[in-house]
This record gives structure tokens, C-alpha cells and sequence, in this order.
């Protein structure tokens, strides 16, 4: 009867033991490792990062390039999931997905929501007008329409700069599409975006010199991924090393902006 008591308490214990009658829970790149792919946000029209090509509706740009050079360095697939800009860090956390790769600034608002990998390319928050606006300075901003995305860091940098007329997008393309008509006076946009614009309407758009904000592009990642943000950084230090992201730049912006770490 003695033994028989023994081995009740035994049991019990070991029952009150935290983790002992639970599945140990699987963290997000272990899920990803399994699964064999990665689920990743992006607004498919932020060319050029990230957007359909016209005629074969394909997902193109330096994003796209980089990711599927990633994906062959995980062992996993990318797969691309186009959600609303405006509600990305939202569906982020509630796990719609698992990164956000779309050339997403690094700010100090969404670093109190999500987490980022290492910055992978030197970007920055700049203005166009139209090629024969007279319109030469930052400083002028402040007096015009101004056009921007909802949700962006076009539309951050309005705000901190203190613009009182502006006019939010869901999309880019349409806020140049204003411009060229004259609805708005100037698009803030990520100066790589901009880039993209002025190279498909040539002599249409200028870009002022001086940047708005100067920021830099990263991964989004839940706070709580520390392994799958630990990936992120190996491989992106690993393609900054051999060259390939330098490769990718090259091929979507004509120079190379890669955030190399100092």
C-alpha cells in the first residue's frame, strides 16, 4: 500500500510540473522550417520594390529579386500575399503573415509594434513636382497640396513636417496620376519610388534634391520572432558580404543603396 502511495505522489508531481502534460509550443521559423515556405505582406504596387508588370500581371522588383535569393538561403519558398498598406503592421501582428518585406522605413512609431531585421537599403522620404514647377525646396512644401499614400512613411514625414493639405492614397500610382493632371502639387513618396516614376514618364516628374527624412529599409517581424529575425540578419549580412544585394541594386535602382553595416 506504502509503494502505491509513492507512486500516486510521483505521478502527481509530475503533473504539476509546468510544460510536463503540454506540447512544447514551436516558435514562428520552426513553423516556417516545417511548412517549407514563408508568408510574406506587401502592397504590390510599390514599384519599384515591389508590383505587378504590366502585361503578365507577374510580381517584380528589387523585394521580389531578394526575396527569392533569400528563400534559396532558408531552405524555404517566399510566398507573396498583397494586403493594404494602411493595416500592414495590424495584420502583421495578428498573423495574416510572417514578414513584411516591401520596402518598409524603419521608424520610431512602428518599432513600439513590431520588430526589424537589420536595414538593407539606404532609402529616404523625398518630394516630386512636375519637371516645370517652380517649386525648388523642401521649405515650399508647406504652402502646397501635397500627395502622399495612406499609412506610408510619405505620410509620417507629412505629418511630423506639419502639412496641413494633404491628400491621402491607398496607392502611389494614383497619386501620380493627380500630379500629372495638376489635382496635387507634389507626391512624398520614398525617393526609390520616386526614382521608378520619373524612369516611366521621362521629363514628366522632378525630384527635389534635399530629402524630407532620411530612413532606411527593413524587414518587419513580430517582437516576439527573435529566431526568425536572427535569420533575416544572417542572410541578409551573408548577401551583403558576396555582393548579391549590391548586384540587386544595381539592376532596379542604377546604383548601389545597400545599408551596409559600419
Amino acid at each position: 500500500m506504502k509503494n502505491v502511495w509513492i507512486i500516486a505522489l510521483v505521478v502527481i508531481g509530475l503533473l504539476l510540473v509546468p510544460g510536463c502534460n503540454q506540447a512544447e509550443e514551436s516558435s514562428t521559423w520552426a513553423d516556417i522550417q516545417a511548412a517549407g515556405e514563408i508568408v510574406v505582406g506587401l502592397d504590390d504596387t510599390f514599384a519599384p520594390m515591389g508590383y505587378r508588370e504590366e502585361g503578365t500581371n507577374d510580381l517584380i522588383g528589387f523585394d521580389i529579386d531578394m526575396g527569392a535569393e533569400m528563400g534559396k538561403r532558408m531552405g524555404v519558398e517566399f510566398v507573396w500575399l498583397p494586403t493594404e498598406w494602411k493595416g500592414v503592421t495590424g495584420s502583421l501582428n495578428s498573423k495574416k503573415f510572417d514578414a513584411i518585406i516591401n520596402g518598409m522605413s524603419v521608424t520610431e512609431e512602428r518599432k513600439e509594434v513590431i520588430d526589424f531585421s537589420i536595414p538593407y537599403v539606404k532609402a529616404g522620404i523625398g518630394a516630386v513636382v512636375l519637371a516645370d514647377s517652380e517649386v525648388s525646396t523642401i521649405e515650399e512644401l508647406g504652402s502646397l497640396k501635397v500627395a502622399t499614400q495612406t499609412g506610408s512613411s510619405g505620410a509620417e514625414a507629412c505629418q511630423s513636417m506639419g502639412y496641413t493639405d494633404i491628400v491621402y492614397y491607398d496607392q502611389y500610382p494614383n497619386a501620380f496620376q493627380d500630379l500629372s493632371i495638376g489635382r496635387v502639387d507634389v507626391v512624398v513618396v520614398d525617393a526609390t519610388t520616386a526614382v521608378h516614376f520619373m524612369e516611366m514618364k521621362e521629363d514628366e516628374y522632378r525630384l527635389l534634391e534635399e530629402r524630407i527624412i532620411g530612413e532606411d529599409y527593413a524587414i518587419g517581424i513580430r517582437q516576439e520572432d527573435d529566431e526568425l529575425e536572427a535569420e533575416f540578419n544572417r542572410v541578409l549580412r551573408e548577401m551583403m558580404e558576396d555582393g548579391t544585394l549590391a548586384e540587386i541594386s544595381e539592376r532596379w535602382f542604377g546604383a548601389d543603396l545597400i545599408a551596409y553595416e559600419e
